[in-house]
């Protein structure tokens, strides 16, 4: 009789204890590995206690069929022929500790191979493949000798008198083992296949039923093995050095029941010894951050990253000071950081970079670092989200357009990338300080909040040594201040307590309220009869400020004018600022613009002027940038309708504010390499709702390509980067408070069509009036979209610093549209000037 045991199909056969009923018999284990080789003969039972196994057949013949105990035990014999057969259709028959063993063994076996396969790929010798058909032929030759010496030696046994040994066999030779090679992807699992063998015809057929229960439990068993059930080779262990494994890891340990797989699991943020991919057979595919560290020993004892709390930005040290570096080799170096940062906390397309790296000090102090070098250096701290204490620059080449790029930087999050600036033995002139004072100005990180003393404190800046002439550092500074609506300190003293990178005890700066002093100038000296710089004020005063050069002129009598004339704010011998009133259209290629309007007189231009002014369509801005500039003959870019007469980037038709264009084509070249290198472009807008947060900045990718058939863009992963950070400045509601708004400042990182649009939208706040994004009509106290540019900034020709900034007034409409509304919150309530009931 066959049963189906712990480890593979066992023969039963009878104790003698009663010479009138013969008894069940112990145990012998016919195991899966005496499946794949040929058997020995049995060994010696003794006469007292064993007796011949007999044929399955032969004992049912002996059975009295009359007596109750042999039918129930051949009904026993049923059911376990029974369970034979169905243990054909498991996956493994036998306990999981059985498997375990054999698997141990199979893993031993299989490291040897597999390095043995690595030495000949190595040395480009190629064994060959695995199976062939004279090794299945050979295979199921020894099979089928096996099964029928196992039959036979239970005949013989039956035949043989009580107590007759059984005579030894020499012990079988093992089946060779196959060869095979380490291929370069996830290499098959090594088993010994299985024959085909017949199933069994039915349920109380002879010994040929279990020998084809045990095959295909083999077959099972070997089909386990290969992955085609579930997975059970293991990953090879970790070298001493942290390196990878010289051989081919092998497939991951049989996962429990109900475990799903993954395809790689998330990487540990700190370990870098453990940031593996693994695809689904357990192949490793990226470098680790342990490898990327190797290539540049000599700096990465300098660079050094400690594990990650989850939630909590990773501490990092990068200490580069007096290493030698110039531009080239600052590439380099970002280069090498940047594939650290990514093998260390890998990020999705669009997903936020804020915060997740901080460093106490980022130094490269002592070095020959330029513009070119902060560039690169700025990018990769902004696309990083590294946030820092101190950016110590002490000591290089760095000039006004080296300041850019760290102004740059400073303003690409709500929350300040550094608290204190060291630029000490630079090559920065006052023009540099201007820029990196209206980057700061009205920004929402700055001042910047300290939670331990619940104060707003201004940078802690430090600028001696610098090309800063002691005779137009202060002067400069005043204009400075006075122009951008903002205050420094430099440096106070309260009884015993000073002015330090933590606290500022100027008198405006001691409360709670946020205010306009941005920054903390160290080692300036007040000239004796200079008049004191301006004390500081609320923040968003600039925003509700007189609108000054930005005023609507007064309209033609003679004509009804549907939209304002825009206005010049700021013009040098190249390039200009103009105030675009809402109404003017920034498309390319307009119709019914007349060349010959550059040759007109005078009187004939404001005549013409006051067509555009009353026409019910908008008007295109280049027909009034013609009638402008065109008549004088060193404006060629005005003119010239392939450089767009002088427009180099755009506004909607809707939205109001200033713009940069050009008057020659060297300023047309210029001023596009300004957009390039950033533009300082500050907007305010009016939202539906309010926000949970008081300020915040949105990373939602942006998709352009759709805007020439469409109109429109739209959020999508694969879309462009884009970058706003934004501030609640007031609260509104509706008369009838049915409905509640928001009046928000919007720093724009990067500028992409529709941006503030379309991030708006993307948080859940469209802006009042955009039939584009929005939802429903225009309100009825709102004539258009409320959207208005407030500043914009860059460098001229003659590398001085233009600053135009034009105030909510300067757009009467939207102006008369809050005054409609109710103030009920924020700092439009703290003094600031803001329009509302």
């Amino acid at each position: 009789m066959l049963r189906a045991g712990t480890s593979g199909i066992q023969r039963v056969q009878a104790d003698v204890h009663d010479s009138a009923k013969p008894q069940k018999a112990p145990l012998r284990v016919l195991s899966f590995r005496d499946v794949a080789k040929p058997k020995t003969a049995p060994s010696t039972v003794p006469v007292e206690k064993r007796v011949p196994i007999p044929n399955l057949q032969q004992v049912r013949e002996q059975e009295p069929k009359e007596e109750v105990e042999f039918e129930e035990e051949a009904m026993v014999e049923e059911e376990e022929e029974q369970d034979i057969v169905e243990a054909g259709e498991q996956d493994f028959l036998g306990d999981e500790e059985a498997m375990q063993d054999a698997m141990d063994d199979w893993e031993e076996k299989e490291n040897e191979e597999l390095q043995d396969a690595r030495i000949k790929e190595e040395g480009g010798e190629e064994e060959s493949m695995l199976e062939t058909d004279d090794w299945k032929t050979e295979f199921d030759r020894k099979w089928a000798a096996a099964m029928g010496k196992q039959q036979s030696a239970g005949r013989a046994d039956a035949k043989r008198p009580l107590g007759q040994a059984r005579p030894k066999s020499p012990p079988a030779r093992p089946p060779e083992k196959r060869s095979r090679i380490a291929p370069k992807s996830p290499p098959p699992a090594p088993q010994k296949h299985s024959p085909s063998v017949p199933p069994a015809n039915s349920k109380d057929s002879s010994a040929s039923a279990a020998a084809a229960a045990a095959a295909a439990a083999a077959s099972r068993f070997a089909a386990a093995r290969r992955g085609q059930g579930k997975s059970t080779s293991r990953l090879p262990p970790a070298s001493k050095a942290g390196k990878p494994a010289s051989v081919e890891p092998k497939r991951p340990p049989p996962a429990k029941h109900g475990a799903l797989p993954m395809k790689s699991a998330p990487p540990t943020p700190g370990v870098a010894s453990k940031n593996l991919d693994l695809d689904w057979f357990g192949t490793l595919e990226t470098t680790s951050e342990v490898q990327i560290r190797g290539e540049h020993p000599e700096w990465a004892p300098r660079c050094t990253m400690e594990t990650a709390r989850p939630g909590q930005p990773q501490k990092i040290t990068i200490n580069m000071a007096e290493t030698g570096l110039d531009d080239a080799q600052m590439a380099v170096w970002c280069s090498w950081m940047d594939r650290r940062f990514n093998a260390e906390r890998p990020t999705k397309p669009g997903q936020s970079q804020r915060s997740r790296f901080k460093a106490s000090t980022v130094d490269f102090s002592e070095n020959k670092l330029s513009a070119n070098g902060m560039k690169a250096l700025c990018n990769l701290l902004e696309k990083q989200g590294v946030r820092c204490e101190v950016l110590r620059m002490t000591g290089n080449l760095i000039g006004n357009e080296g300041t850019r790029c760290i102004s740059k930087y400073l303003a690409s999050s709500s929350q300040a990338p550094a608290h204190e600036l060291l630029l000490s033995r630079n090559k920065v002139t006052v023009e540099g300080l201007k820029f990196l004072m209206a980057s700061l100005a009205l920004h929402p990180a700055y001042p910047i909040w300290n939670s331990e003393t619940e104060r707003f404190v201004p940078l802690w800046l430090r600028l001696d040594n610098n090309k800063i002439k002691e005779e137009a550092a202060y002067p400069g500074l005043e204009s400075a201040c006075n122009a951008l609506t903002c205050s420094v300190c430099l440096g106070e003293k309260s009884d015993d307590v000073a002015c330090g990178p933590r606290q500022c005890v100027n008198v405006g700066c001691c409360d709670e309220i946020k205010h306009n002093c941005i920054v903390h100038l160290c080692g300036w000296t007040v000239p004796g009869k200079a008049a004191p710089l301006p004390s500081p004020t609320a923040h968003p005063r600039p925003i509700f400020a007189a609108p000054g050069r930005s005023a609507p002129k007064a309209p033609p009598s003679e004509i009804e004018c549907r939209r304002e004339e825009p206005r010049l704010l700021y013009e040098d011998e190249h390039m200009a600022v103009v105030m675009k009133p809402a109404g003017w259209s920034c498309q390319p290629q307009p119709e019914g613009v007349d060349p010959a309007w550059a040759r007109l007189k005078p009187l004939a231009r404001r005549q013409q002027v006051g067509s555009l002014l009353s026409q019910e369509e908008p008007a295109p801005l280049q027909a009034w940038l013609l009638l402008q500039f065109g008549a004088d003959p060193s404006c060629e870019a005005s003119r010239d309708q392939n450089s767009d007469r002088g427009i180099v980037h755009r506004l909607d038709a809707d939205t109001s504010g200033p713009m940069l264009v050009s008057k020659t084509l060297k300023g047309y070249e210029h001023a596009r390499k300004q957009i390039l290198l950033g533009l300082l472009k500050d907007y305010v807008a009016l939202v539906h709702g309010t926000f949970s947060t008081e300020r915040g900045e949105c990373h939602a990718p942006i998709d352009t390509s759709t805007f020439l058939e469409t109109g429109c863009v739209r959020v999508d992963p694969c879309g462009n980067l884009a970058t706003t950070v934004w501030e609640a400045i007031a609260e509104y509601e509706s008369v009838d408070r049915q409905e509640s708004y928001t009046l928000v400042h919007c720093r724009m990182v990067t500028l992409r069509t529709h941006q503030l649009r379309v991030h708006m939208q993307h948080l859940g706040h469209p802006l009042v009036g955009d039939e584009l994004y929005g939802q429903g009509s225009v309100p009825e106290f709102c004539p258009r979209l409320f959207q208005h540019k407030v500043r914009i900034g860059f460098f001229n020709l003659q590398g001085q610093t233009c600053i135009e900034t034009c105030s909510l007034q300067a757009a009467p409409d939207l102006w008369r549209a809050l005054g409609r509304l109710r103030k009920v919150g924020g700092m439009a309530r703290m003094g600031c000037g803001a329009p509302g009931r």
